[in-house]
């Protein structure tokens, strides 16, 4: 195959010139030769746009071949570099090489000299295929680099030891050593808390698995007591046979949670005002005028007694009127933190779920004395389990529900179990499926996890939260709010 190139003769002699180029034609290399005889020949053949390989005898009258291999190497480095001498011994041989030489051929084995060449080429186009491969990938990865560095987001990958391999300006800043320091050990080795192990345990369960994790909210509490919201994100990477690393994004969603928050505590707020004006406003009310017509029955009875049945008509009805605003008041506010809190109303839901739906509804909590709640935490869990059996009551035709709390030193679990049709099956009748998405919502405000599970028969869903995000505050206990 014809390949046309641009070749450097350094060489006195014209007959081994001709030689030389005919050697290499008739081995269907086409050439357009820079003839040099001198240096300042050589200087000029190589100012012109860089040659392909450069042949050069080793013994030049005023100029010698090492010379001309060190002009070469500061020009053109890349270029390869072939000695072509007729004189050229074992030690002459390697001091070329090792001064940068590609090869060497004797004069006298010409036949050798296309087959020399043509590996030289080779192995140059390699070089620049490869350092323009290195360059590229040395774009890209300072490229990578500042792109990562500049993200708010804590970004870093692990090698499939969970051993941190890459990490950016943003975790930098509340590491407690430098970069050098860091790489290579694991998170843990690093910040040594409950959270940091819990990451730990899921990116290696995410690489055990090819699973990745996508926006896990999670919270935990910094050193100053205030909360801090997250979002996790743990994207398996693979090579061409198994998972090799991990690369992680922590995101603070801290802002947005506490506006999440404030919209719901005011929520709250209004439905507590609510329920205050029905109890102490209508519902008074109400009573007021029962009274009332009580004292009015008891006239009619002994003046008009043709009346009474109306009468007594009309107390019924207000009777059911202030039950109905009572039921109204305590649905809007479930938890009395004053009295009984959440434990009263789980107990009071439990036995309302039985008596409205006709089954066996139970609360347990271990005769465990729990910890003052926030109202809010204690709503959320409150409104949890009420979904919960209300689904299992309405649309998994369960005949028997049981509501578990148990706490331990760091967490808050409610567990609510039935013996229904089970979740997917009831999801499949036609049963709506928005309660869930609330109960994971209300799971995520409180800094925890639900799950759902079918063991066989039936549906069991456990919500964990950390416990010390749940306790009422100093401050709240002492305001009595």
């Amino acid at each position: 195959m014809t390949v046309h190139l641009r070749f450097v003769l350094l060489e006195d002699d014209s007959s081994d010139a001709e030689l030389i180029r005919f050697e290499l034609a008739r081995n269907g290399l086409a050439v357009e030769w820079l003839h040099a005889v001198s240096e300042g020949d050589f200087r000029k053949a190589l100012d012109a746009p860089p040659p392909d390989l450069v042949l050069a005898d080793y013994t030049l009258p005023g100029f010698d071949g090492l010379a001309a291999l060190k002009i070469a190497m500061e020009r053109c480095r890349d270029v390869p570099f072939i000695f072509v001498s007729g004189s050229l011994g074992e030690e002459r041989a390697i001091e070329a090489l090792k001064s940068g030489a590609t090869d060497y051929v004797l004069k006298d084995r010409l036949q050798r000299l296309p087959a020399v060449v043509k590996r030289a080429l080779t192995e140059a186009r390699e070089r620049r295929e490869r350092r323009l491969a290195e360059t590229a990938l040395e774009e890209q990865r300072i490229l990578l680099g500042t792109l990562i560095d500049n993200l708010p987001q804590i970004i870093y990958a692990v090698d499939a030891d969970n051993r941190l391999t890459v990490i950016n300006a943003a975790l930098l800043k509340l590491a407690p050593c430098k970069a050098g320091d860091i790489l290579g050990r694991r998170l843990s080795e690093i910040w040594k808390d409950e959270d940091t192990e819990e990451i730990e345990a899921l990116a290696a369960d995410s690489m055990r698995t090819a699973r990745p994790l996508i926006d896990q909210e999670r919270a935990r509490i910094a050193p100053n007591g205030s909360m801090i919201w997250y979002t996790l994100t743990l994207m398996p990477l693979r090579d061409q046979k198994s998972v090799s690393g991990l690369v992680a994004t922590i995101q603070d969603v801290t802002a947005r949670k506490v506006l999440e928050q404030e919209i719901l505590e005011i929520s709250n707020r209004e439905q507590r005002r609510l329920g205050s004006d029905l109890h102490d406003g209508l519902g008074q009310e109400l009573t007021g005028l029962s009274l009332l017509v009580k004292g009015l029955e008891m006239q009619v009875s002994r003046e008009s007694p043709q009346y009474l049945a109306q009468i007594t008509k009309i107390s019924g009805l207000l009777a059911q009127a202030i039950q109905s605003t009572r039921s109204l008041a305590r649905g809007l506010t479930p938890v009395n933190l004053e009295h009984g809190g959440l434990p009263e109303a789980l107990k009071l839901l439990a036995e309302h779920c039985s008596d409205i739906y006709n089954l066996s509804c139970t609360f347990d909590n271990g005769a465990l004395k729990l910890p003052e709640l926030e109202e809010s935490a204690a709503t959320h869990l409150y409104r949890i389990a009420q979904e919960a059996t209300t689904n299992a009551a309405r649309h998994a035709r369960a005949r028997a529900i049981s509501i578990e709390l148990r706490y331990t030193a760091r967490r808050l679990h409610l567990i609510i179990t039935d013996d229904g049709i089970g979740l997917s099956t009831a999801l499949a009748r036609g049963a709506p499926g928005m309660g869930l998405k609330i109960m994971e919502y209300r799971a995520r405000m409180l800094g925890g996890t639900i799950t759902f599970e079918e063991p066989g028969k039936g549906t069991r869903i456990a919500l964990s939260a950390p416990l010390q995000m749940l306790r009422r505050t100093k401050e709240l206990a002492r305001r009595g709010m």
